[in-house]
């Protein structure tokens, strides 16, 4: 029998019924405590006779209790605080019924130790004449309910998760026993929705919530950690826990899709995770396991963006780059000096100071080097017909902020073009009807930030855009041949 409860099968299956046993001693201590406190009802004296009965029972199922705890517990995957309190606790509440079982037989009792049973518990509960006995055993069963009660919440939280008892309670029972601030220091996004990457600032804080308890360094259970990518493409003793690319072979994306009655499934205890967390896990698996995957990703399915926008409030639209810096305002004297030269100047928004400013004539270089005075706050830049020149393109790639230009209908080719791939915010070039070729464009798509070029009516070869589209999923680049194929019918 020794020999077979010291295999780790054997072991935790008779663990396992620490949960279905550990509700004997709970029920007479608490039936215990009743009888006590009836007793003291003159009609009532005679239910201090069973006392004796259910204490022994207590004190043994309270053994028993402690004994297959401790088989239990060599599953592992535990949290060490709320593990070790609960042990603690359940040992002193084992150790409490046995101390009240011997208080009943009279094993302090030195006077009436010759005396029957039935004669100590008379003398014990006579009410004129109440001994220290009672009083201790009054104690013993005060300090075992109260005991009991912090075991069992204890041994709650180990089977289902801090905070189950208080779930459902009222809000203002939830503020004062469940620690929010918790789950919520989990979730810290940037303010920069570009540098809000999936794994890191969202599926690990779930992993982290959900699977640590078992998982974490301490416990590892089954030698797995889920505190870091790292480890989890490590994996543990049934290898890496996740295969980039494919779900449904990768182990952790196996274990919290399984039937929850499995033994397999994870995690074992609390709540698994969602439909919607689940969703998104397979689809970062789907995507390579990317640390750098951001929520902003153009290629998110349309389910897994509302569920981050609703769930976690995040804004999955990638924001230009005048929306997320910040410039002084451009003194107003200088703008309107500006305006006088043949240009439009407004702002963007009220909630910064960027500009949009349009040439309204043909302009000279020196009026383009008047644009220098503002170059920090301008973003928008539509110099289309003003007679630009591959001489004047140094000045303009030397503007820092420009998301948007426009250079249309002006005779540029690529010998001055191609210094715009400078300008490495920019996200929408119109070159329509210009001189420029493949050379400038591959030069625009260095730029990471470009989405956007119309390059109709030039040099640029339909080759170079097709082989451009393939290699860069981003970047659009607008021949306008469809519109010139209709003209031409």
């Amino acid at each position: 029998m020794l020999y077979f409860l010291l295999q780790a099968d054997a072991t935790l299956f008779f663990g396992r019924f620490h949960s279905l046993i550990v509700h004997l001693p709970i029920g007479f201590i608490l039936l215990a405590a009743i009888l006590f406190a009836l007793s003291f009802v003159k009609k009532f004296h005679f239910l201090a006779k069973s006392l004796p009965l259910v204490l022994s029972f207590s004190a043994i199922t309270a053994i028993i209790s402690v004994f297959f705890g401790f088989l239990l517990a060599t599953e592992g995957g535990y949290p060490d605080g709320s593990f070790f309190w609960h042990r603690f606790m359940g040992i002193a509440v084992a150790l409490l019924s046995i101390l009240s079982i011997l208080l009943i037989l009279g094993y302090f009792d030195k006077k009436n130790s010759g005396k029957s049973l039935q004669s100590r518990m008379d003398i014990l509960f006579i009410e004129s004449e109440i001994k220290g006995q009672k009083k201790m055993l009054g104690l013993i069963l005060g300090a075992s309910v109260v005991g009991v009660s912090i075991t069992g919440h204890l041994g709650g939280n180990l089977t289902h998760g801090e905070g189950y008892l208080f779930a459902y309670a009222p809000e203002f029972v939830q503020n004062i026993f469940l620690d929010e601030e918790l789950d919520a220091d989990l979730y810290e996004f940037p303010q920069d929705p570009d540098s809000t990457l999936i794994f890191d600032h969202i599926i690990q804080p779930i992993l982290i919530q959900k699977c640590a308890s078992c998982h974490d360094a301490e416990t590892q259970k089954g030698g797995l950690q889920v505190s870091s990518l790292e480890h989890l493409i490590k994996g543990g003793e049934t290898g890496p826990a996740l295969e980039e690319g494919a779900p449904e072979s990768s182990e952790l994306y196996k274990r919290v899709t399984m039937d929850p009655k499995s033994m397999k499934f994870m995690p074992p205890k609390g709540a698994g995770l969602s439909y919607n967390e689940i969703t998104l896990l397979k689809y970062w698996i789907e995507n390579g396991i990317s640390r750098e995957l951001a929520v902003t990703n153009e290629e998110i399915p349309e389910e897994v963006k509302g569920y981050l926008e609703t769930a976690y409030g995040l804004s999955t639209r990638k924001k230009s780059h005048y929306e997320k810096a910040q410039v002084a305002a451009a003194p107003e004297d200088v703008l309107d000096g500006i305006r006088k030269l043949g240009y439009r100047i407004s702002t963007l928004s009220d909630e910064n100071n960027f500009l949009d400013v349009v040439a309204l004539k043909k302009i000279s270089k020196e009026d383009l080097e008047a644009l220098s005075q503002i170059k920090e706050q301008i973003t928008w830049l539509d110099l289309g017909e003003a007679g630009v020149e591959d001489a004047w393109m140094d000045l303009i790639a030397s503007f820092p902020n420009l998301t948007r230009l426009l250079l249309d209908n002006n005779p540029l080719t690529d010998k001055g073009a191609v210094s715009l791939a400078k300008l490495e915010h920019l996200e929408t070039i119109n070159l329509y009807n210009t001189e420029v070729g493949d050379s400038t464009l591959n030069s625009l798509a260095s730029i990471p930030s470009l989405q956007r070029a119309y390059l109709w009516k030039t040099k640029v070869s339909k080759e170079l855009a097709g082989k451009l589209a393939e290699e860069n999923s981003v970047l659009k680049v607008d021949l306008g041949i469809m519109e010139e194929e209709k003209e031409s019918k």
